[in-house]
């Protein structure tokens, strides 16, 4: 058995045990049920971005999904190029091209890792595209982060170089080594203004009020290299894209409207989830619509080490199970497998499932969210890496 299954095997068993079968009925303001029982459906495995006129296809686009923000529109078709491994061999993968990097397609395990899917080495290539005008910079050889705590700066020994604060947690959140690759510089502000950092894969760059970006030399390589990326009409029996293929067909029940609509979406990202302490509840958006609502418990807040931070925040890092120990107030505890995890913030507060009460609607938490099990799951899969999360008093 996978250890996915096995993990999914362990969640059913704590509904079965635990007579925790829950229904939005009870815990929330909606239930969602199947609108065709039996229907047979799937998610598409390729899709037409009309933005962009290009397709995305299988893992391509499992990887796009996820992680939007760093990619940007796919601007060419998957074409068949000769990739430089690491071994310093090279072999012929499929490859597809976006604003922020490109994709290789590894079936046979070429790299020697296990990496299926892999970001291109353009931001190596960018440097060295680049090395004239950086020149009069006179960019660091190396990097050190003396006393800075981990959180705030990271040495890769690998290439001598840092990683620091906005810069490290987009890397820590967009794909790390795959997608992203070790650091080549330390940052340094550029000419056109935009602090600057190259990797192996990718170039990031940030300006106050703007945020943390990846440059689009995917776009600026392809160009170079003449490849094509001319648009091309929506192929027939291709989908336009759109999130909510991704989804069951699921209808609202009404059940009293006891949390109605709630605030409504707050950062204005394509999907976000909004937590109110007050009231003990949570409502995902996706699009300005309301998904899903239910009751949930919060930090009891007895000590600061048990708040629900206030604030805005995104999903960081997920995890199906993972076990939560830590000391409060001199005394140690330990949750074993608590599932569907999704931390949005790095103090270790989390959106997940808790299968060790029903008491959903009062503070029960060290800090956390609970969720009931079904909401959990729902959440866990429908919210990628990145999504928006805002908790209101």
């Amino acid at each position: 058995m996978s250890r996915q299954r096995e993990q999914r095997s362990k969640i059913r068993g704590w509904l079965g045990r635990t007579g925790q079968l829950l229904t939005l009925a009870v815990v929330a303001a909606a239930v969602f049920a199947p609108i065709a029982q039996g229907q047979e459906w799937s998610a598409p495995r390729t899709v037409w971005v009309e933005q962009a006129g290009h397709t995305v296809d299988g893992l391509f686009l499992d990887r796009w999904r996820s992680y939007p923000a760093f990619f940007g529109q796919p601007i060419s078709e998957e074409l068949n190029q000769k990739v430089e491994l690491s071994d310093k061999k090279s072999a012929d993968l499929t490859v597809q091209y976006f604003e922020g990097t490109a994709l290789a397609y590894s079936p046979n395990d070429a790299r020697g890792t296990d990496w299926t899917v892999f970001a291109l080495p353009l931001g190596a290539e960018a440097l060295k595209n680049d090395q004239k005008q950086l020149r009069s910079l006179k960019l660091s050889a190396s990097g050190s982060c003396g006393s800075a705590a981990s959180t705030e700066c990271r040495l890769f020994k690998e290439t001598k170089h840092t990683v620091r604060w906005g810069f490290l947690t987009y890397w820590d959140t967009y794909g790390g080594f795959q997608l992203i690759g070790n650091p080549l510089t330390e940052e340094f502000v550029a000419t056109d203004g935009w602090t600057t950092q190259y990797f192996e894969r990718a170039v990031l760059q940030w300006k106050k009020d703007k945020g943390v970006k990846a440059r689009a030399i995917g776009t600026e390589i392809a160009k170079q290299k003449n490849i094509a990326i001319k648009k091309i009409a929506q192929p027939l029996d291709i989908p336009v894209y759109d999130e909510a293929l991704f989804f069951a067909p699921i209808q609202e029940i009404s059940v009293g409207g006891q949390l109605g609509t709630g605030p409504g979406p707050i950062q204005g990202g394509y999907k976000e989830i909004v937590v109110s302490i007050a009231q003990q509840s949570m409502w995902a958006y996706e699009n300005g619509e309301l998904i899903i609502s239910s009751l949930v418990s919060t930090g009891v807040g007895d000590v600061p080490e048990t708040v629900t931070p206030t604030g805005f925040f995104s999903v960081l890092t997920k995890y199906e199970l993972d076990t939560m120990d830590g000391t409060i107030n001199d005394e140690y505890y330990n949750v074993p497998d608590v599932p569907w995890v999704m931390y949005f913030d790095n103090n270790g507060d989390a959106l997940h499932g808790a299968y060790w009460h029903n008491n959903f609607g009062s503070p029960m938490s060290h800090g956390c969210v609970n969720l009931p099990l079904d909401v959990a799951e729902f959440l866990y899969g429908w919210a990628p890496e990145g999504t928006a999360v805002t908790v209101i008093d």
